[in-house]
């Protein structure tokens, strides 16, 4: 649709801020299924590319700066698969509507995302992370050290909570008693009995008491979900681009590759070492994992599918959040609940010295 047909104050000002009273063609792209941000594509017909813009609530302005940088550095270390972040006319990346809407300009990268990466575009999306993390840990503004990851403590932490406050308690909340409630305390249910059939308490006291040595710690992505990893569609095998850095933070390295990997399919009790060996091989050839971030790798991807369970049970039925997609928050509820067993079968063989 033309500019003049927008109905969104806020996309209007946008636009009006990077690109003044040009005429330009709007692509509403879907809103993130569960941050709920608008997203819109702005053809431009530029020789530089199309625009992306993206809103935010105007409290996230510190965080998005600092997103910003991190993208800039990255591109300036060579990783052009990184979209170019886009100073708007008043000479800042970041402007704030009349709405109370905050939004961001980045260039428009061409590519497919897909959930099933031939063992070429696997190695190709590694191996583009590899490079990523190599240029993040330089990054002056936050420079990598050597800590106890902060996904690690969390995920240690929430295990003690879960453990005093188990999925059952959750399925009287009142805020259950609403479409999206209703489908989520079913698979509450379900999940709360595959819990108690596989031994999610052992599972959960074994993560309660882990001990993780300190491991280099650098800016990260933390979301690299396979969406978020674009291949070339003249060349499937070669990544164009890696998209949202929205949830980047300082943390280990291992929790992009448990996200990645582990977004990626494999066979039930098959780990990602095995699922996707060749991959993680092509990472270590750029940098080598040592000996605790390789350990990590499925341990994170293992408690991810617990804790992200966790997570969903609580923001729907305890915090009454709701989504614009429900259709698409059902999907990962159903997708991690799938792969309960065989996270807590890893976790429990762990235990067991297997």
């Amino acid at each position: 649709m033309l500019l003049s047909e927008a109905n969104d104050d806020g996309l209007h000002a946008a636009c009006t801020a990077w690109l003044g009273d040009r005429a330009v063609v709007l692509e509403p792209l879907a809103a993130d299924a569960f941050s709920g941000a608008m997203v819109a594509r702005v053809r431009t017909g530029d020789p530089e590319g199309d625009l992306v813009l993206k809103s935010f609530a105007a409290t996230a302005r510190p965080r998005i700066t600092w997103v910003h940088g991190l993208m800039g550095h990255l591109r300036e270390s060579g990783c052009r698969e990184v979209p170019a972040v886009v100073a708007a006319r008043c000479g800042g990346t970041i402007i704030e509507a009349a709405d109370g809407s905050a939004w961001e300009a980045v260039r428009f990268v061409s590519g497919r995302a897909t959930a099933e990466p031939s063992a070429a575009q696997a190695r190709a999306a590694a191996a583009t992370v590899a490079r990523l993390h190599l240029a993040a840990a330089a990054w002056p503004i936050a420079a990598g050290r050597v800590g106890v990851p902060p996904a690690v403590t969390r995920r240690i932490d929430q295990a003690s909570r879960l453990r005093d406050a188990a999925w059952d308690r959750l399925a009287d909340s009142p805020l259950a008693r609403t479409p999206l409630g209703d489908a989520v305390a079913a698979r509450l249910a379900t999940a709360a009995a595959v819990g108690r059939d596989v031994g999610l308490e052992a599972a959960l006291r074994r993560v309660a008491s882990e001990r993780v040595a300190p491991v280099p710690l650098h800016a990260v992505l933390r979301d690299l979900w396979w969406s978020h990893v674009l291949f070339a569609s003249d060349d499937p095998a070669r990544v164009s681009g890696v998209i949202d850095f929205h949830a980047a933070a300082i943390d280990t390295p291992a929790t992009d590759l448990a996200r990645l990997l582990g977004s990626w399919p494999r066979g039930p009790l098959i780990s990602l070492a095995t699922g996707w060996g060749d991959a993680l091989e092509a990472y270590e050839a750029a940098r080598p994992l040592i000996p605790e971030e390789r350990r990590l790798v499925p341990w994170l991807d293992a408690t991810a599918t617990i804790f992200g369970l966790d997570n969903w049970f609580r923001w729907i039925l305890l915090e009454g959040r709701r989504f614009e997609r429900s259709a698409r928050a059902l999907e990962r509820v159903d997708r991690l609940v799938g792969r309960l067993p065989e996270a807590v079968a890893w976790l429990n063989a762990q235990r067991a010295g297997v």
